[in-house]
């Protein structure tokens, strides 16, 4: 029946079937061809074709590389802080049947998918973590491609073949950004003194050692005041004046003393910090 409609309405209408027939292909596109409604084959060939006009419907599909931005998104990361991301997806149709005829409006599709994965990958992990396990900063180039993987599976339906998935934009939402950059100050000035701690008591270590060395053989006493002074002066932010105790119940001569305060101000005068 669709055969005899089809040559009824060409002899009829000749002259407009002969101009109206001619159908013009683009490079890297390609035409799925309906003939009353149903699937009649494929225009990949660029150039001009003649294809009867009734019942025909030409759906152009382009095979170019094309990318699309998904604004930036409001996500709650693995912790459940808001945060802002946005991204830009990379991808080409590969088969062409199918992202005519199987999904509605292939391009917003893929789109839309896109979407729902970076909320989705978002809401997996952290936006940074101080305890070196995977984060949305620190691991980009992870994150990318299983984003990636993941939408790639979704939109194989439309065929679409996914290139990129890549982060354009990462930040905390307004209202949590203020005190999430104090809580990042607080962590690296914490990050900051556990470094001067560490190398003050390695400091402190190799100072008692090398006096045993020398042949300067100090009570426990006086150890744990010169243990005490060396911290002081080195962790101090501002400058320090060491100061050595008079009041002790322990026996000192006069030349220990000495030797510990001249030790303790030339330490203070190579390691004082300026306020």
């Amino acid at each position: 029946m669709p055969t005899i409609l089809t040559a009824i309405l060409s002899v009829v209408f000749f002259p407009i079937t002969l101009l109206g027939s001619w159908l013009v292909v683009h490079p890297q596109e390609e035409v799925v061809l309906l003939r009353w409604g149903r699937f009649a084959g494929l225009m990949r060939e660029p150039g001009l074709s003649w294809v009867n006009m009734w019942g025909r419907k030409a759906i152009r599909i382009s095979t170019k590389q094309q990318a699309i931005e998904v604004h930036r998104t409001l996500v709650a990361d693995g912790n459940g802080n808001p945060i802002l991301a946005a991204a830009v997806v990379t991808f080409r149709f590969v088969d062409t049947r199918r992202a005519a005829l199987e999904v509605e409006d292939a391009p917003g599709f893929v789109r839309t998918q896109a979407m729902a994965v970076l909320k989705q990958v978002a809401s997996r992990y952290p936006y940074e973590s101080a305890t070196h396990e995977t984060s949305l900063k620190s691991e980009t180039a992870g994150i990318a491609r299983e984003m990636r993987e993941l939408l790639q599976s979704k939109v194989a339906a439309a065929g679409a073949e996914v290139a990129s998935f890549e982060l354009s934009d990462l930040s905390y939402a307004p209202e949590i950004a203020r005190a999430m950059l104090v809580r990042q100050q607080a962590q690296a000035l914490v990050d900051a003194r556990k470094v001067i701690v560490d190398g003050a008591v390695e400091i402190v270590d190799h100072a008692i050692a090398l006096l045993g060395e020398k042949g300067h053989r100090l009570q426990p006493s006086e150890q744990a005041r010169l243990v005490s002074n060396l911290l002081v002066v080195i962790c101090g932010e501002s400058h320090v004046q060491p100061t050595v105790s008079m009041q002790s119940g322990e026996h000192r001569d006069q030349s220990t003393d000495d030797r510990m305060r001249e030790l303790l101000e030339t330490i203070a005068k190579n390691t004082g910090t300026k306020s």
